[in-house]
Formats: structure tokens, sequence, C-alpha cells
């Protein structure tokens, strides 16, 4: 028989790539990355030998019969081997996903082991091959079709894996694509191969499969952030579940402080290499732990070693006193902590990096190093279940809104509200706003969530006139977040036009937050200026913005923060007469939040505040008990 080997030359050029490129980069010590590696070694071992193995056959007359016998039998074992392999790599891809689906090890073994014993004994036998004694002649054996039932055994094993898996976990349509494929092809190559002997074609097949899986899972690109020259989140993902498989482990994880702060106050560009020196310092620190960077200058260290958080916490925070220097670059940072040691419910680890993000920023506001455990976890659930409450309060257009009224000082009436949203889940109950908004903020729907409200104020502005009801204006609040949209004032105008309404019933309330995002801001406040609106700067006092900046934004009022208010009159700050003189010089209306005493409402007022608000004059109330509250009060024009 003569072979032909053009399809194997080809395939063993793009295999030769594949292996340099694979075997040439870090990966991550994990049991796919070995698996891989493995079929990577197994494919070479086997199209080589085909090669050998074909070629010695076809002069077998110039061989020794036991040479003869080696080379099939390498080739045999890598045939039946590079199927297993093959196995072992989805099953291992498939355990990262799904920790509770697995195959006992000595039962995937089985097959491929007697299949083995079976190829080995058939230089007595002669099941799978035979040579003949005389001239070498090779001869196909009885049990020659016990190769292609081992290949197409654990090619049914595999796909079994990945339709169990789809019950289990998500797939992106390019790995749900490769996998499918990659069996496709096998599956393919095997029919091929049973009818075409004299092509070396199973080879190409294969070699088209890894490279599906390279792009598909295997690329190091994937799990690599070249900016920094440590693994990424992807990667860090991979190895909390490899560590998982293996029992306890620890988690170190470390933020900057103030993080967009900085790159302000240094630069992006000087901030990003300060990162990278932090970056080099802790790969240095923890040689034989992973070390992943995971964006918004946020590390984190894993090992299945216990660490003393304790001394390295104070060994980094010692370095942090020192500047990160390099060439152009001189930059003071801090940062703080979230440790973890131990091994978490099966539940909790597909959110353990988002727990995590979430302990960072908790470590952020108490300047203390958070220790993530039960208690922590739980709230952290918490958390996640107001996120799904936020997705269904969007999906069914079931967020509330709530009226505060405000009180106007020389008109000695109600001349406003403030409009506030509440949630009430079918599951969770009551969510208290501080809660809702910060992980709509957190988690990206922020937007959808303040349209529905802004919706929702238009509806109401629509059936009452707000002119009537001795109302100047009805407060919204917008989210920095969502001043950072540049279509921000476009679908509020829409939104506006289809209930035939005008922005000149409206006052949009902004943090000082959005003023980090100046050039975003001041599109969207000059473009809904233009149609009739009006803007203030909602709880001064808490951020970092200054009486310039203010000045020079087109703000028509600055609500003095409930902090401010309070703590002036718990006399732990007297600067709240200066502030209130400073802002009415430039001409702009004050109002103050947290009055909740008639001495407040005369202070306050002899101080100039033009506006107040507090549970002295009414709480947040929803629209019927609001309207009420404004019949009561005698404001109501009939």
């Amino acid at each position: 028989m003569t072979y032909h080997y053009e399809f194997t030359l080809a395939a063993g050029i793009v295999l030769a790539m594949l292996c340099i490129f694979a075997f040439s980069r870090t990966y991550l010590a994990t049991r796919r990355n070995f698996s891989f590696r493995c079929l990577l070694a197994a494919d070479v071992i086997t199209m080589l030998f085909d090669v050998i193995s074909s070629e010695m056959d076809m002069r077998h007359a110039e061989f020794s019969l036991g040479m003869l016998y080696l080379v099939n039998a390498v080739f045999f074992l890598g045939f039946i081997w590079r199927s297993f392999l093959n196995f072992a790599f989805v099953e291992a891809l498939v355990r990262e996903r799904c920790t509770g689906l697995r195959l006992p090890h000595l039962l995937a073994l089985l097959p491929v082991a007697l299949t083995t014993l079976i190829v080995l004994a058939s230089y007595w036998t002669g099941w799978i091959f035979s040579l003949d004694a005389g001239s070498g002649a090779y001869k196909s054996g009885p049990l020659y079709p016990l190769i292609y039932g081992n290949g197409y055994l654990y090619l049914i094993l595999t796909a079994g894996f990945i339709v169990a898996s789809l019950r289990h976990t998500v797939w992106t349509r390019l790995e749900l694509v490769s996998l499918i494929g990659s069996c496709l092809l096998i599956g393919l190559g095997y029919i091929v191969r049973m009818h075409s002997s004299p092509y070396l074609v199973m080879n190409a097949f294969y070699t088209l499969e890894m490279l599906l899986i390279f792009f598909a899972f295997q690329n190091p690109d994937l799990f690599f952030s070249r900016r920094m020259n440590l693994f990424n989140a992807d990667a860090a993902n991979v190895c909390l579940r490899e560590l998982y498989q293996g029992g306890p482990f620890s988690l170190l994880a470390i933020a900057v402080n103030d993080f967009e702060e900085n790159r302000t106050l240094y630069g992006g560009h000087q901030t990003t290499k300060g990162l990278r020196l932090i970056a080099d310092f802790l790969r240095q620190k923890f040689p034989d732990c992973y070390v992943a960077y995971m964006d918004e200058g946020r590390f984190l260290v894993l090992t299945g070693e216990p660490l003393d958080f304790r001394q390295v916490c104070h060994e980094i925070n010692e370095r942090m006193k020192l500047p990160w220097h390099a060439s152009h670059v001189n930059i003071y940072l801090n940062v703080h902590y979230a440790v973890y040691r131990g091994r978490p419910e099966p539940g909790i680890l597909p959110h353990m990096l988002d727990y995590t993000a979430s302990s960072l920023r908790r470590a952020e506001q108490t300047n203390e190093v958070v220790h993530m455990g039960t208690e922590c976890f739980r709230r952290m659930e918490y958390e996640r279940e107001v996120r799904q409450a936020i997705d269904r309060a969007i999906r069914d257009d079931s967020i509330e809104i709530y009226f505060q009224p405000l009180w106007g000082v020389g008109e000695q009436r109600m001349i406003g509200a403030e409009v506030l949203a509440r949630m009430n889940d079918p599951v969770l109950g009551f969510v208290p706003p501080s809660v809702f908004i910060r992980t709509a903020e957190q988690s990206g729907t922020i937007t959808q969530l303040g349209e529905q409200v802004y919706e929702k104020v238009c509806i109401f502005a629509k059936h009452h006139d707000i002119k009537k009801l001795g109302l100047r204006r009805l407060n919204v609040n917008l989210s920095a977040i969502q001043c950072r949209d540049n279509l921000m004032s476009e679908r509020l105008n829409a939104i506006t036009v289809r209930h035939h309404l005008t922005f000149d019933i409206f006052k949009f309330e902004v943090t000082e937050t959005a003023l980090v995002y100046p050039d975003e801001l001041q599109g969207n406040m000059d473009r809904l200026i233009a149609k009739g609106a009006v803007f203030s700067l909602d709880d001064f006092g808490t951020g970092y913005s200054n009486l310039i900046r203010v000045s020079r934004s087109p703000f028509k009022d600055v609500k003095l923060d409930m902090t401010l208010v309070r703590e002036y009159f718990q006399k732990k700050n007297r600067l709240l007469p200066s502030i209130i003189g400073a802002f009415k010089s430039y001409g702009l209306h004050v109002t103050a939040e947290g009055v909740e005493t008639k001495e407040m409402v005369e202070e306050l007022s002899r101080l100039g505040c033009d506006t107040l608000q507090g549970y002295y004059f009414a709480k947040p109330m929803p629209a019927a008990e609001f309207l009420q509250y404004l019949a009561k009060k005698n404001i109501l024009t009939r």
C-alpha cells in the first residue's frame, strides 16, 4: 500500500507553530492547561509516528521485526491516548465552570488502559496488528476496530459532558461553536480515515480541532494583562476554581485608594506606570502565587498555602510609604485590603470576584482590612439579590416615586418637591434607597432606573398641573453615571416631548461626583438648559467640589448636604454661615437639607437659605398622599 502524506505535512507545519506559541508563553498552572499541553504532545507523537510507521511498513524489508513492532505500537498508543486526552481537556474545562460535574478518574481511564494493554499484547497475539514473520508485511488484526471504538467512546463522552454543562453554565457563542465544532471535526475525521486509509488525514482533523480550542480557550492573551504583565480577571476566575478543587485557599485583594482621584492628580500615563511598578513588586514578593490585575487599580494574590495577612499587609504598607519611582515617574499611592482564607460554599464561588470587589469598596470606606467570611458573604449575597430586584423592577416598571415638599423661606409656603425613588420588591420587600441606588450605579442599571423614574414624574406632571398645585418645579435626581452619557439629554427630551410637557417645570439635581466629568456634564446641561430646565448641585459638602468650580458651572441652586447642616447645629462645624454667604455672593440660591426642628428653620432662614427641606415639614410620601398634603396646606388652587 502506498501512503499519502500531503494532509499530514500541512497539518505538521500548523501544529509546529501552535506548539511553539503554546509552550513559549506564560500559562496558568491549571489542570485544563496541563491537559491541553499533553494533548499537543500526544498529537505530535501520533503524527510523527504515523508517518514513520507508514514509511517503514512500505519498506518493511529494510527493518527488523522488533523495530517495526515498536514504531507501529507507538503510533497506536498515541492514537488512542490522543482520544483520551482530548476528552480529558474538555472534562477539565467543564469542571472549571461546573464544579459538581465530573467523571470518576479511574472510570475515565479504564477504556484507554484496556486498549493500551491490547495494543501492547499485539506483539504476541496480533489482536490489533501483526507483522509477517518472513517478510515483515503489516496486517490489521481482528480487534483493529477497537482503535476506532476507543475514539468514538471518548468522543461520545466529550459530547455528553458538553451537553450536560449547558444546564449548569453559560458558554459564549464562540466557546459553544468551538466545542461543538471540535466534536464534529473529530467524528468526521474518524469516518474519513476508516474509508481512506492510504491518506493520513486524521492528523489534519485533530490539528484543526486544536486550532479551534486554542483560539476559543487556550490563547494566553485571553488571560493576560499586557499593561501590567500579570494575569487578568478571567485568569483569576480560573485560578479560583482550580484552587477550590484542592481545598482551602488564601486570597489577598489590594486596591489603590481614591483611584479616580489619583488618575486626575497624576494623569493616566503616570498612574499606569505607577501601577506597573506595583505589579512588579507584587510579582517579586509572591513568586509562588497567582498574581492578577483586576483593572481600576485592583490586584489579586491567590495561593493554596496559608498567608500571614497581618504581616503581608504591614510589609506592603511600609513599601507604600515610599514613592514609586522610575523614569519620569514619581508617584505616591496608598492601598486598602480584603482578605480571605478558607473554602467557600459552592454557590459563593461564581461570585467570589464580585464579592471581593465589594469588600474592597468597604475597606476603602472604613479604612480597615476587610476579612471576608460567612457574614460578609451573606451581606454580599443580599447585594446580589438587590441587583436581581433592580432588574425585576426595570423589567416590570415597578419603581415607585415619592415626593418630599420644599419650603420657600421668602414665600412662606411649599414651592416645590423633590422626587425620590422607592422600591418594594415582591421577594425582598422594601429596599432602602441608599442600598438599591448605590447597587444600580455599581451594576450599570442606574440609567434605566433613572429614566423610569423620570417617565413616572412626567406622567404625574401630565395629570396634575404643577403650577395649579402652587409649585414652581419638581426636582429630579440625575446620577453622575447618567451625566456621563452624551445621549442623556436626548433621551430625557424624548420622554418629555412624548408626554407633551416642557422642561420649565423641572429642576435636575446632580451630585458633586458628576463634576469629575465636566465635559460630558456641561454638554448635557447646556442642551437641557436651552430647553428651559435648571440645575441644582446636590449634597454639597460630601465630595471634592469647591466654590470656584461650582461658580463656573451653570447651577442656579446649591443644596447643602444634611451632614454639613447637622454638624453646624451640633457645634462641630462653624463654616456653614461662610459657605452660605459665599454662594449668595455668586447669586446662587441655597437649599438646606435635613431640617428637623423649628430652631433649625429659624436659624437657616436667618443665615440666608432660600429653600428648606426635611422631616420638620414632611417625610417623603407617595403621590396620592402628597396631593392630600398640599390640599391640607391650602396650596392647591381650585
